[in-house]
């Protein structure tokens, strides 16, 4: 049990920035990624490390990169957002067919410690519990900020009877 723990905690920390124990580690874009690049020269990128594009959609000046297959251990999928072609958002989806609701409650809760310890105490966004007709839908959010970037993590949970979704990401975004 702990081993899933460590490598999500693991795979945040290769994620952020490294810690200074004076002041606020500062974040960067994941995968040295720079806010501002190209649609183009994400996708070479993401080639070279033969990821795939599952998914892509555009709407306007918005478009939407579905990846997998970054290597990293509980990464499931990443999610590359560009306005005007240019890079805006990342969103990294981690899980594991293996966990139940109350493995995913605990990663959430370890990486945000995680995150709190580096960028200081993060926001509460929101705790919500809703009921959408038979579906029970959860959301817990924080966010940090700095300079000109935020870093959000959530946990989403619908159960409708015996079937479970759940996603829990982080999402890094030039503010």
């Amino acid at each position: 049990m702990a081993t899933w723990r460590g490598a999500l905690a693991a795979i945040f920390i290769t994620a952020a920035a490294g810690f200074s124990s004076t002041q606020a580690a500062q974040m960067k874009v994941p995968f040295n990624f720079q806010w501002g690049e190209s649609q183009a020269r994400v996708e070479k990128s993401l080639d070279g490390i033969k990821a795939r594009i599952v998914d892509r959609q555009t709407n306007g000046t918005r478009t939407k990169l579905v990846v997998e297959g970054i290597p990293q251990k509980q990464l499931r999928r990443t999610v590359f957002h560009f306005r005007d072609d240019m890079l805006e958002e990342i969103e990294l989806q981690f899980g594991d067919s293996s966990w139940d609701t109350i493995q995913y409650e605990r990663s959430f809760d370890e990486v945000r410690r995680n995150v709190d310890s580096k960028y200081g105490m993060g926001r509460l966004l929101t705790r919500t519990r809703t009921r959408e007709q038979d579906v029970m839908q959860t959301l817990s959010g924080y966010q940090w900020t700095q300079n000109s970037m935020a870093l959000r993590l959530f946990l989403f949970v619908a159960e409708k009877d015996a079937e479970t979704h759940r996603v829990l990401s982080l999402h890094y975004r030039q503010i």
